[in-house]
């Protein structure tokens, strides 16, 4: 019985072309051609079936051979890659595979070399720049860090859990309540502006504080802590002083009973 072929005899796959055109191969930067073959290495998945076969003249176009047994699978990566219907790494591979090239000031052509071959293009420069923007009633988490201002709009500035939040605003007398919050946790509530970038990230760019209300009170030593990323000119006897203001004239956080 013959035995079936090794991998070094077994007939070649598939190729597959990755052109870029705001470079040539002597003058893409080494790190650069590593993150671009690392996502096209990702978008096509397989990685074992998948080999670098090398660079061709001209701009810069990165050659990669499949594996017979491979080529279904990565096709259907591709196809799906061509027809929006990507997910998981693969979407995320092609997503920046793009920001690279934006930031290459390029655009990108992935084809298939095999006749009639699947053709996927990378817009990088050439993409609209998509950003969605909502105004709707809301709340914001936070404990309260900073209120100033002198006229008819205040701006308040809250620490979430991970980052400081500005853009906040209400009137003289809500301030005023709120400045008997300072320090501590609270939940606004009122009517905001937020924009989703083409990454799907979300930023609040304005937000009318129209009530609030106390949360239930978190450890002094927790609120301190996010009060110390803060960037501010006060010393650590700002913190102490806090701390003694908490404790009241009887020495403890409830004035002594």
């Amino acid at each position: 019985m013959a035995k079936p072929p090794n991998k070094a005899t077994r007939p070649h796959g598939s190729e597959y072309q990755f052109r870029i055109d705001a470079y040539s191969p002597a003058t893409m930067p080494m790190g650069r051609l590593a993150q671009y073959m690392a996502e096209l290495a990702t978008l096509l998945g397989e990685r074992d079936a998948v080999h670098f076969r090398g660079l061709t003249k001209g701009s810069t176009i990165l050659n990669a051979r499949v594996d017979r047994e491979a080529m279904p699978k990565v096709r259907a990566r591709v196809v799906a890659v061509r027809a929006g219907d990507a997910s998981g790494d693969t979407l995320r591979a092609f997503n920046t595979l793009n920001k690279l090239l934006k930031a290459d000031n390029a655009v990108g052509v992935l084809r298939d070399a095999a006749p009639r071959g699947v053709i996927v293009r990378f817009p990088g420069r050439e993409a609209v720049e998509e950003r969605f923007t909502v105004k709707q009633q809301g709340s914001i988490d936070g404990i309260v860090t900073g209120i100033r201002g002198k006229d008819s709009s205040i701006h308040i500035t809250l620490q979430s859990e991970t980052q400081q939040i500005s853009g906040c605003e209400t009137t003289r007398a809500i301030a005023k309540q709120l400045g008997a919050k300072l320090f501590e946790p609270v939940r606004l509530f009122g009517k905001g502006k937020w924009t989703r970038d083409a990454d799907g990230t979300w930023t609040l760019e304005n937000f009318r504080v129209e009530s609030f209300e106390a949360l239930r009170e978190t450890q002094l030593t927790d609120a301190l802590a996010a009060l110390r990323d803060i960037p501010t000119e006060w010393g650590d006897d700002a913190y102490q002083e806090l701390i003694d203001m908490r404790k009241g004239p009887g020495g403890s956080k409830n004035g002594g009973h």
